[in-house]
């Protein structure tokens, strides 16, 4: 037994497998004695003076005040692993054995678990942004001696704050430094004017509104009344943001930050900055608002066209089905499918460490130039297939775009088009996607799991229903959806489709807190192919379980008739009962129809507010943010085994 971690060591004690030696001679013990295994004795250094010289530089470089809204506390961990261990085949389905692997899980997520219980212990909540986790684990180097080097990145400073220093014409040292922490209260801009010019291409000049507190800046003065973090936090003053704006010209004039707050086709931006009433005012009277404008500058690197990805080759088929489909390749595939008519190709942003975002929209030929998706998905059903949110799980990515290639090639699923649009989204998490192609390089049939989530070890999810999030990728569904109003969404998965494990967290799976250890530990075994479907249970959406139950039958009967899945079927649920199910009924279930394995709720789930309210049904899910069950039917998500290198369909 040991704690499972090194700085926080009463969190949880787990056992923890150990190498041996026992000699004995006619009877007589001569050496009986614990041997550490290579991946222990790193173990033993990662969690004894790696994580807490961690800890310690973080917390201190937060001055013993950590927060969670100046997530990551760090920038990069990078761990890479060369040594000699068990990694080979085990000739039944994927199975393995591979410590390599395991310690690459177990280093992950151990990590990700760290800094969540170093916020919660400092400051009272979880930290989900907790920065770039990279363990790179290299193939078995059989015989050779185990090595493993370790960089640490931190941040230039705990959160964002301006710091001057110079020396006055007396020779004195003088130093500034001002915190800028997140302002508290409603601070969303709303748009009241764009104004255009018969003629010309563009817009003259757009007007936002912005409440405000104060006009003239008095940081001193307030400072005598309130705390500096009352005074900080809370107050907007337009005699800042006017400063803020003028250095953001001068920046954009020295060619410097040229990509942000810089728009094509724009020429003026201002806001109306509205004061709250005077004290001496007549109540209902308007507000005093400050007028402020700026010249736009366009962006210095131009907005990404899916024409700029030439398709990389012109055969058939379309989408290759050996190996998983990276970033580039994805665009890649979007550009040939938008060869076709009624494919549309589009640039959907770019993720936090600047992959772009694609999305298309497949839909019938049309002469119009410009097409309303509003009339469209009036006239028209539409669904949206929003893929690779966990971007290891590659097979998703390749299971949207073949439905793109069938769509524009095959006469038969092409004649769907006319009664539903469809929208492909392949790749929900870009960074992520790029860290594990970068990973299948070195060992192709590891899991994977470093690149899961996004970059900064957070799920893409996390912030889709957020205006401005941590992630910028993660605000695609919700435009989407929006955009769209699908009366369906559907999210594929994949997983492992080999055991699970990670070593040094009692020989489990996923184990991400100690909470949720036992569900975790759910994922340990493969359980075939499965579908997960949701509906409500009230009395204003009487046909949302009818509409389930009749998706329920339909997927039950089109998986039974795909050849060769019912044996995989089959063999896994058998699997999963016997080392799994029959052990632990309590998290791992067995709601088998008819051989295909599908989750829904016996009850079902209570209606929730609409877009724009409070979420939606399917969040936990891994579904869209944001949807509304009076216009949604169908909001569920599927897992397909998978091996890391070859999409399986």
């Amino acid at each position: 037994m040991q704690p499972y971690n090194g700085v926080i060591q009463r969190y949880e004690q787990v056992r923890v497998d150990t190498g041996w030696v026992k000699l004995e001679e006619n009877g007589k013990v001569l050496l009986d004695q614990r041997i550490k295994t290579d991946p222990e004795e790193f173990w033993n250094h990662y969690q004894n003076e790696t994580l807490p010289k961690m800890f310690h530089f973080v917390m201190a470089q937060s001055k013993g005040d950590l927060r969670r809204e100046f997530a990551p506390p760090f920038d990069t961990l990078r761990i890479d692993i060369h040594m000699s261990e068990p990694d080979y085949s085990l000739d039944l389905d994927k199975e393995r054995i591979s410590s390599l692997e395991a310690l690459q899980e177990d280093t992950f997520y151990s990590t990700e678990n760290f800094v969540n219980m170093m916020g919660n212990l400092e400051s009272g909540r979880a930290i989900s942004y907790v920065g770039r986790i990279i363990p790179v684990v290299h193939g078995s180097e059989d015989g050779q001696d185990g090595h493993v080097h370790i960089e640490f990145y931190g941040k230039p400073a705990a959160n964002p704050l301006v710091r001057l220093s110079w020396t006055d014409a007396k020779g004195n040292r003088q130093e500034r430094e001002r915190n800028l922490p997140v302002i508290t209260g409603d601070m969303q801009p709303r748009l009241i004017q764009a104004r255009v010019k018969a003629g010309e291409q563009g817009v003259e000049s757009l007007t936002w509104l912005m409440p405000a507190d104060y006009n003239q800046d008095r940081y001193e003065d307030w400072l005598k009344v309130e705390g500096q973090e009352q005074v900080d936090r809370t107050l907007f003053v337009i005699e800042r943001a006017r400063g803020q704006l003028h250095w953001l010209e001068q920046m954009h004039s020295a060619g410097i930050y040229r990509d942000d707050v810089a728009y094509p086709h724009l020429e003026r931006m201002a806001i109306e900055f509205e004061l709250p009433l005077a004290l001496t005012a007549k109540v209902g009277s308007a507000p005093q608002r400050v007028y402020a404008s700026w010249p736009v500058s366009p962006p210095a690197t131009p907005r990404p066209m899916i024409a700029d990805y030439a398709p990389k080759t012109t055969r058939t088929p379309i989408v290759q089905w050996d190996e998983p489909i990276g970033p580039d390749e994805n665009a890649a595939v979007l550009a040939r499918l938008a060869t076709y008519p009624g494919v549309i190709g589009y640039w959907m942003g770019r993720s936090y460490l600047g992959q772009n975002l694609w999305a298309a929209d497949v839909m019938l030929p049309s002469p119009a130039v410009l097409r309303s998706r509003a009339k469209e998905g009036t006239l028209k059903a539409a669904v949206v297939y929003s893929g690779r949110q966990h971007a290891n799980e590659v097979s998703s990515t390749s299971h949207i775009l073949k439905l793109g290639e069938q769509l524009v090639t095959d006469p038969e699923t092409r004649a769907m088009l006319k009664q539903v649009n469809v929208v492909l989204h392949p790749i929900t998490n870009t960074d992520g996607a790029q860290l594990s192609m970068d990973l299948a390089g070195m060992t192709p049939d590891n899991i994977l799991h470093p690149g899961y989530h996004g970059a900064l070890a957070a799920d893409v999810a996390n912030g889709q229903g957020e205006t401005d999030p941590v992630y910028p990728e993660s605000r695609t569904r919700r435009q989407l959806i929006e955009e769209w109003l699908p009366d369906a969404f559907l999210n594929p998965h994949g997983y492992p489709s080999h055991e699970w494990v990670q070593p040094f967290s009692e020989y489990t799976g996923w184990v991400q807190t100690r909470e949720q250890a036992n569900p975790g530990r759910a994922w340990w075994i493969p359980r075939g192919w499965f579908t997960s479907l949701n509906y409500l249970r009230d009395p204003e959406h009487p046909y949302s379980m009818k509409t389930a139950y009749a998706l329920q039958d339909r997927i039950v009967q089109a998986e039974r008739g795909v050849p060769g899945l019912l044996p995989l079927e089959e063999r896994m649920n058998a699997r999963y009962e016997r080392f799994g199910q029959r052990w632990q009924p309590r998290n791992m279930y067995q709601p088998v129809v008819d051989g295909i394995r599908i989750y829904m709720s016996l009850k079902g789930n209570p209606a929730r507010p609409a877009a724009g309210q409070a979420g939606s049904q399917v969040q936990a899910a891994g579904g869209g943010g944001g949807i509304s069950p009076d216009i949604t039917w169908d909001s569920g998500y599927t897992e397909a085994p998978m091996k890391p290198r070859t999409a399986i369909i």
